[in-house]
C-alpha cells in the first residue's frame, strides 16, 4: 500500500485528535486541556456539557448540534472559545474545513493569550486543509516545543511536515517529521511520519540532502537515512569528495554500511587516482550495433599493440573495454566502472547517441576525458572533458560546399530523406552555403521508405541550382541517382538534352556496392569522407596494412577513429606526465590543443572547439573509384 499523500496524513491525524480531544474532554481542566475558563450561567455549563457527552458517545451530529445550540443560546458567555474550539474540531473531522476556519478564527483573536494560542493552533491545521500551506507555516513554526498533549504534538508536526512539502520545502518537511519521530507521541503516529520521510528523502536533491546532513540530530532515526541519500546523489553528481566525507561521518557513527555503500566508499577512494598506462574503452560489442563495435575494438587493438593471444607486454598501455549494448544506463555505468575501479586516463567511445550522451554526461561529472565516437556536435556541450572525433554533418556539409565552391559551383539545393539526418545535413549544407557567399535554391524532401522519386524529383527540377546534396546511404542513392538522370538531372558529364548537377554525397554513401550498382549515374560525384582505405597514405595507411595483417579484412571508420583516440590520449599521457604521476586535467588541456597530430582518419587531431582539427576528406568518384581530391 502506498503512503498517504501529506494532506491526507493531516486529515488522519485531525480525525484522530477529534475524537480523543472531544470525546475525551475532562470537566475540570488539567495540564493538556484549555485554561481555566469559567462560567457563572450553570444553564450554559450543563448544555456545553451535554454536547461533550454526545461527542463522547461517538453521536457526532448530535455533538455537533448541542455546540451550535450552546453558541446560539450563550453568545456571550466566557465557554464560548471552549465550544467554539470542540465544534471546529468535529467539522475538520468531517472535511468541512471552511466552517471549521470560520470557527477558530475568533478563537485565535482571543483576549486570553492561552486561549488565542489553541485557537491559532488549529486555525494553522484548517488553512494547510484549505490549500494556505504558506499561511500555515508561518502561524504553527513558532508553536514547536510548547504543546503537551502527544496527539497534538503529532498533530503540529505532521501538519509542518505535510505544508512544508506543499510548498516544495523538503528540507523543513524532513525536520518536522524527524522532530516527530523525538517525540512521547503514539506509535502510529510515527508508523506514518516514517512514511512521509521516505517519500521526501526520496525526492532530495544533493545539496538539500547535504543541509540535512549538517543540522539533524546525528543520534535521531533520521539522520542515517538522509546522509545515505546525501551520499547517493553526490556520487551521481561526482562530487567523490563529498561521498567520502559522509561514508566516513556514517562509519564514525557506527551506522552498518550496506554493499552499494560500501561500494561507492570504495570508487570514492579511488577516483582521483590514475594509472598511467590504463585507458578505457565503452564500445556496442552486442546488440544491434555489435559490428561497428568489434571494428572498433579491432582498431583500439592495433593502437594498443595487443596480441591476438596471451597478454599484452608490461610497457604497453592497458585496454579496458565495456560493452554498452547501445543502452544509456549500461554506458553511464560503464564509466564508473572504467574511472573509479580501473582508474583510466581517458574513455573512447561510446558509439551511439543516447549510450554517447549519457556516457559524456557522467564522465564530465567525474572529470574523466571522453572521446566519443559518435558525430553527434552537440555532445561537447556536456563539459570540457567531452571530445568527438568522429566528424558530424557540420563539418561534412562545410568540407562539400567548399570543394563544389572551387569547382564554381554557386546554387545549392537538396534533395533528402524525411528524417532525423536528412534534415540535419540539409540544414547544415544550407548554413554553410550561405556562409560561403553562395545561394540557397531549396530543398525538397521524400519518404525514406520509397523506391519511387518521381514527384520529389519533379519538384526538385523547377528549382534554379548546380549543385546538389542528396543525404542518404549508398545503397538508397543506387535507386535516387538513376531517378534524377531519368528526369534529366546527371553528375559529371550529361546526354544531349540534360543537366549537369554536381552531387555531394555524405560519407554513409562511401560505398562499393553504389559504385557496382549505379556508378554511370555518380560519375564526378563528391563524397564526404571520414576514412578511407583504398586511398590511405601515411599514417593512415600504416594503419590499413597492420588492419588487414591482423584481422585479415579492411578497416572502416570507426576502427580508424578509434585508433586515433587511443593514440592522442597515448600521446598526450607521455606529454603531461610528471615522473610517475598523471592528471586527468593536463591530458584534458593537451588533447583540446592536438590539432596538427597525424591521423588515420581525416581529424588530424582535436581542436578548441573539442571536435575534428580538420574538415573531413573530399573524395571524387572517377571510373568507379574513389579518387581524394587535391
Amino acid at each position: 500500500m502506498s503512503a498517504p499523500t501529506p494532506r491526507a496524513a493531516t486529515l488522519a491525524f485531525a480525525l484522530a485528535l477529534a475524537v480523543t480531544m472531544v470525546a475525551g474532554c475532562p470537566k475540570k481542566p488539567t495540564e493538556t486541556t484549555l485554561p481555566l475558563v469559567t462560567t457563572d450561567d450553570p444553564v450554559a455549563e450543563a448544555d456545553l456539557e451535554e454536547a461533550r457527552e454526545r461527542a463522547a458517545n461517538g453521536d457526532a451530529p448530535g455533538a455537533r448540534s448541542g455546540y451550535e445550540g450552546f453558541l446560539r443560546d450563550h453568545p456571550e458567555d466566557p465557554l464560548v472559545p471552549i465550544a467554539q474550539l470542540e465544534l471546529g474540531q468535529l467539522l475538520l473531522a468531517e472535511g468541512r474545513y471552511e466552517e471549521a476556519r470560520a470557527q477558530f478564527a475568533p478563537v485565535a483573536e482571543h483576549e486570553d493569550e492561552a486561549v488565542a494560542e489553541r485557537g491559532s493552533f488549529y486555525l494553522g491545521v484548517a488553512m494547510h486543509l484549505l490549500g494556505d500551506s504558506t499561511g500555515a507555516i508561518e502561524r504553527l513554526r513558532p508553536m514547536v516545543g510548547r504543546t503537551v498533549d502527544p496527539r497534538e504534538t503529532a498533530l503540529l508536526l505532521q501538519t509542518l511536515g505535510a505544508a512544508a512539502e506543499q510548498t516544495g520545502d523538503r528540507i523543513g518537511a524532513v525536520e518536522a517529521y524527524d522532530t516527530l519521530l523525538s517525540e512521547a507521541v503514539p506509535e502510529d503516529d510515527k508508523h506514518q511520519a516514517r512514511e512521509r520521510l521516505a517519500q521526501v528523502i526520496s525526492r532530495l536533491e544533493a545539496q538539500e540532502a547535504y543541509v540535512l546532513f549538517g543540522r539533524l540530530n546525528r543520534e535521531g532515526e533520521t539522520w542515517p537515512s538522509v546522509t545515505r541519500r546525501a551520499a547517493q546523489e553526490a556520487f551521481t553528481g561526482g562530487d567523490l569528495g563529498r561521498v567520502a566525507e559522509l561514508i566516513h561521518a556514517l562509519e564514525e557513527a557506527d551506522v552498518p554500511l550496506d554493499e552499494e555503500l560500501r561500494a561507492m566508499a570504495l570508487r570514492a577512494g579511488r577516483t582521483g587516482q590514475v594509472h598511467a598506462q590504463a585507458i578505457g574503452a565503452i564500445l556496442p560489442l552486442s546488440g544491434r550495433g555489435r559490428e561497428v563495435g568489434q571494428n572498433a575494438l579491432h582498431g583500439l587493438m592495433i593502437a594498443a599493440g595487443m596480441p591476438l593471444q596471451g597478454p599484452p607486454s608490461r610497457n604497453t598501455p592497458r585496454l579496458h573495454f565495456r560493452d554498452s549494448g547501445g543502452d544509456p544506463e549500461r554506458a553511464r555505468a560503464a564509466v564508473d566502472d572504467l574511472a573509479t575501479l580501473h582508474q583510466v586516463v581517458a574513455i573512447i567511445g561510446p558509439v551511439s547517441g543516447e549510450a554517447a550522451v549519457a556516457a559524456a554526461e557522467r564522465a564530465e561529472e567525474l572529470g574523466v576525458p571522453l572521446l566519443s565516437l559518435a558525430p553527434d556536435g552537440r555532445l561537447v556541450d556536456r563539459g570540457e572533458h567531452v571530445f568527438r572525433i568522429f566528424s558530424g554533418p557540420t563539418e561534412e556539409a562545410a568540407a562539400l560546399v567548399r570543394a563544389a565552391r572551387a569547382r564554381g559551383a554557386t546554387r545549392f539545393a537538396s534533395l533528402h530523406p524525411a528524417h532525423g539526418y536528412g534534415r540535419a545535413m540539409t540544414r547544415a549544407l544550407r548554413e554553410a552555403a550561405e556562409a560561403a557567399g553562395a545561394q540557397w535554391a531549396g530543398a525538397v524532401s521524400y519518404d525514406p521508405a520509397a523506391t519511387s522519386f518521381g514527384e520529389p524529383i519533379d519538384q526538385l527540377a523547377a528549382l534554379s541550382f548546380d549543385a546538389l546534396l542528396v543525404p542518404d546511404a549508398g545503397r538508397r542513392i543506387a535507386l535516387v541517382a538513376p531517378a534524377l538522370a531519368a528526369k534529366g538531372l546527371w553528375s559529371g558529364s550529361a546526354p544531349q538534352g540534360g543537366r549537369v548537377v554536381q552531387l555531394l554525397l555524405p560519407s554513409p554513401a562511401v560505398d562499393r556496392a553504389l559504385v557496382q550498382n549505379a556508378a554511370r549515374y555518380v560519375q564526378g560525384a563528391l563524397f564526404a569522407s571520414q576514412f578511407h582505405a583504398a586511398s590511405a597514405t601515411g599514417e593512415s595507411a600504416g594503419f590499413v596494412s597492420a588492419f588487414r595483417d591482423r584481422f585479415g579484412s579492411e578497416p572502416d571508420a570507426y576502427a580508424a577513429a578509434a585508433y586515433d583516440g587511443f593514440r592522442l590520449v597515448a600521446r598526450a599521457v607521455a606529454t603531461t606526465r610528471r615522473g610517475d604521476e598523471v592528471d586527468r586535467g593536463r591530458v584534458t588541456r593537451w588533447l583540446a590543443q592536438s590539432g596538427g597530430f597525424a591521423t588515420a582518419g581525416s581529424s588530424g587531431g582535436l581542436g578548441a572547439t573539442r571536435g575534428p582539427a580538420q574538415l573531413p576528406r573530399v573524395l571524387e568518384l572517377r571510373d568507379g573509384v574513389f579518387t581524394p581530391l587535391r
